[in-house]
């Protein structure tokens, strides 16, 4: 569960990767979004989630296809992203794990470039996007106006 667990932290990442590269956007910076700004926003984030269930099933069934347990990779992961956490491995295993972490970095940048284009699909500046998303992190009134047009949507 905690190798899943991670990997929908890493994979929620890719949704907003964008969002950290290019936003100089305050976070506390007041953003106004339409409604109609809005819509396209909660549209997106659903065919995003459907991208990052996508992502996360090929980079588990990826690992899986590696040889490696999912409890071991999740161990070599979190030592690999965290300067505090060590992790005793034989140069085989680091080399296989090294291979298998470009393998899954690839698959990252495909997955990037489909939540680019749900995106721009949408009518949305992948700009204008990350200063939307970076203000729902701190919006509570934007936060709510979208639950409710993400709610509206599946009933």
């Amino acid at each position: 569960m905690k190798f899943l667990k991670s990997f929908k932290t890493l994979v929620v990442c890719i949704a907003t990767i964008g969002a950290c590269a290019f936003s100089h956007v305050n976070a506390q910076e007041q953003v106004e979004v339409s409604d109609a700004e809005l819509t396209k926003i909660a549209s997106a984030f659903q065919d995003i989630q459907k991208v990052n269930m996508e992502a996360q099933q090929q980079v588990m069934k990826t690992v899986q296809e590696s040889g490696f347990e999912a409890n071991r990779f999740n161990e070599m992961y979190q030592a690999s992203a965290s300067p505090e956490k060590t992790v005793e491995a034989s140069d085989e295993e680091k080399e296989r794990f090294g291979v298998l972490m470009n393998e899954i970095q690839q698959m990252q940048v495909g997955f990037t470039e489909q939540i680019e284009e749900i995106i721009s699909n949408e009518g949305l500046s992948m700009e204008r996007y990350q200063a939307i998303a970076m203000a729902l992190q701190s919006d509570t009134e934007l936060q709510g106006r979208l639950k409710t047009m993400l709610t509206a949507e599946q009933n």
